[in-house]
């Protein structure tokens, strides 16, 4: 129902968007010649004598009834033959005497200019091309090589009347436009506007070719890359196509203007197609679909093989090739349609976008190379009007304004979808971290439990055992019976148990401070550091303490417990220290713990790993959110420091 909703909303707005249009077409409509304009009617005759032979003397001196009325956009939709061409033009502007035709299809196999005075005199000549059956036009045999479309120079002198005769040999079906300009507007304010516009979608193309490869980088996904090589052949393909390879790059080999634009566009609907595939996991989510992908890639990567054909052979190729290809966008986007109503998609309206605007392009570019021209050229022609410019580009600029639009979609979705994984990545981290703090909090809150039972069974059971003995004992040496060898042995034995029974004891209170349990963290703190001092002689403790100890949550004390408890175990084992600080700061909102000795110290750097008791120490700095940080010099003792947050002492 969602998907179903979005697409009614999308269809509205393009309903909008065409009525807009027209409306604005009404509205400011303009008398005069629009740029490029030709001055009058164009006309076609069809040369159908065997071998078309008829010449230009011929041709002029056939009626004018022959002769049909012609669109400037000039659609051939059949292969073979040679049309004729013509329009007249009387220049009645006296500052103006260098005027260009301009043919707007940079692939023509054949393409001959006449220029005849109103005697029918032929003042000028001109005869290039791409190729046709044995022959082969270079770039370089153009009369002006700075244009990527046949540009003819035509001279006239103010009053004077110019017929002007275009021959064309195709052996495909042929699509092509006729311009004609002043010079200087042609060279000056049109060429610039073109070429910012050309420099603008080249430096976006290619900005967007470097941060989407960096964001397929750092996504991971590596199907991606089957969209980056879609967008690089088209990128490829819109300058090929608009004769821009021909112009710069293979100005010798003309034969390969070609092959080279079917090629790209070949491999771009490849790349496309794959993307499309794999976004979607047609493979698993609609096996039959996929079986049609496979069949479509199929002739696609036939259609590649196809372009070694000659050119004059290699129209029936064309024809039933582009009919599939539009057949096959317009299942692709029923398939979708009726894919996102069925399983609505929460990026339904943009993916429907790109793929409307893709077919927009195939559909554009199929009915050029079939000879029927465009049907949004009418728009294009007009937004350029608007703008001053004529349309001088081949490939109609609606296709590459779509191809552009697509391009800022694509990433605009590309750049959210990354910043949801990272938002993704970083909740799975949180609740990796959340999991792992709660296990090291059962685990350690079982082993502070298991530390509870061992000090009791050792104070309510072992110990009350000792005493008892040591009871006896004592009682058995004050029995006169004993003789005076036997009870100096059994004082030994009572003394020995005694010290047992103290032991004991100790570690009864090392695993388990009632202290802590029975009172507040500072009191058993400064229990711990009495018991400290009085278990070796010269040993002084200080304790002391500016932070509310009292409104720190159960498992932090234990955890500040057992941490200065490890710490100071390890002065009275390891430091041969007179002197101990424990402090506990208020530091803003954190607590700065540190404990200071001045014994023997020892080189942080030079140890291999951690102890079991700085190791649990880490541990338990690391579920409090803390720092912990040493530092230490042989002979010059040892400082270590922890700052721990304050929300996670009051959870």
């Amino acid at each position: 129902m969602k998907g179903a909703k979005q697409l009614l909303a999308l269809a509205l707005l393009l309903a909008l968007g065409v009525l807009l249009v027209k409306w604005l077409s009404s509205t400011f409509r303009i008398d005069q010649r629009k740029p490029g304009e030709l001055p009058g009617p164009i006309v076609y005759y069809e040369d159908t004598t065997p071998g078309h032979t008829l010449g230009i003397g011929d041709v002029a001196r056939l009626p004018d009834s022959l002769f049909e009325e012609k669109s400037p956009c000039c659609s051939f939709g059949r292969p073979g033959g040679v049309i004729w061409l013509r329009f007249s033009y009387t220049n009645r502007d006296t500052a103006h005497e260098r005027f260009l035709v301009e043919v707007v299809n940079p692939s023509i196999p054949k393409i001959e200019f006449f220029h005849l005075n109103g005697r029918n005199e032929l003042q000028h000549y001109y005869r290039t091309g791409t190729t046709t059956g044995t022959e082969k036009f270079s770039f370089y045999e153009r009369p002006d090589t700075h244009s990527r479309n046949f540009r003819f120079p035509l001279g006239l002198a103010t009053g004077s009347t110019a017929q002007v005769y275009l021959r064309l040999s195709s052996g495909t079906p042929l699509y092509l436009r006729v311009l004609f300009f002043e010079e200087s507007f042609r060279l000056g304010h049109h060429q610039w506007v073109v070429d910012i516009l050309m420099t603008i979608f080249y430096v976006f193309s290619a900005l967007f070719l470097i941060l989407t490869a960096i964001l397929i980088v750092a996504s991971r996904e590596p199907f991606h890359w089957y969209y980056f090589l879609y967008v690089l052949c088209t990128a490829l393909f819109i300058p090929t196509h608009l004769g821009l390879g021909f112009a710069y790059v293979w100005k010798d080999w003309p034969a390969f203007q070609h092959i080279a634009p079917m090629a790209l566009n070949n491999l771009r609907l490849i790349f496309g197609i794959q993307f499309f595939r794999l976004f979607f996991d047609l493979p698993n989510s609609a096996p039959r679909f996929n079986r049609f992908i496979d069949l479509s890639i199929g002739i696609f990567l036939a259609t590649l093989l196809l372009q070694g054909l000659p050119h004059s052979s290699s129209g029936w190729v064309f024809y039933p090739f582009f009919v599939f290809l539009m057949l096959f966008s317009l299942g692709m986007i029923a398939w979708l349609i009726h894919r996102l109503i069925t399983r609505p998609y929460r990026n339904f309206s943009w993916l429907l976008t790109v793929i409307v605007l893709n077919f927009i392009g195939v559909t554009s570019t199929s009915l050029q190379y079939l000879g029927y021209g465009s049907a949004f050229f009418d728009v294009a022609d007009w937004l350029m009007y608007r703008f001053g410019i004529a349309d001088t580009f081949f490939l109609s600029p609606m296709v590459i304004g779509a191809f552009f639009l697509e391009q800022m979609l694509v990433f605009n979705f590309a750049v959210r979808r990354y910043l949801h994984l990272i938002e993704k990545n970083q909740k799975t981290q949180l609740r990796i971290a959340k999991a792992r703090e709660e296990g090291l909090n059962a685990l350690i809150l079982g082993v502070e439990n298991e530390r509870r039972r061992i000090a009791r069974d050792l104070h309510d059971g072992v110990c009350v055992h000792l005493a008892a003995i040591n009871m006896k004992l004592d009682t058995l040496c004050d029995d006169k019976d004993v003789g005076p060898e036997l009870g100096k042995k059994m004082t030994g034995i009572a003394n020995e148990i005694e010290q047992t029974y103290r032991e004991i004891r100790g570690i009864s209170h090392n695993l388990m401070s009632k202290a802590l349990d029975k009172k507040d963290l500072q009191t058993a703190l400064e229990e711990l550091c009495g018991r400290i001092q009085q278990a070796r002689r010269g040993l002084k403790v200080h304790f002391f303490s500016n932070y509310p100890l009292h409104q720190i949550s159960g498992l932090a004390r234990i955890h500040l417990y057992r941490i200065v408890q490890e710490l100071l175990a390890n002065v009275l084992k390891h430091a041969q220290a007179r002197h101990a600080n424990v402090q506990m700061i208020a530091d803003g909102k954190q607590l700065l713990l540190s404990i200071e000795d001045d014994g023997t110290g020892f080189d942080f750097r030079q140890r291999s790993a951690d102890g079991i008791g700085l190791s649990n120490i880490r541990t338990r700095v690391e579920v409090l959110h803390g720092k912990l940080h040493i530092e230490s010099t042989p002979g010059k003792g040892t400082f270590v420091s922890i700052d721990i947050p304050e929300e996670t002492l009051m959870e």
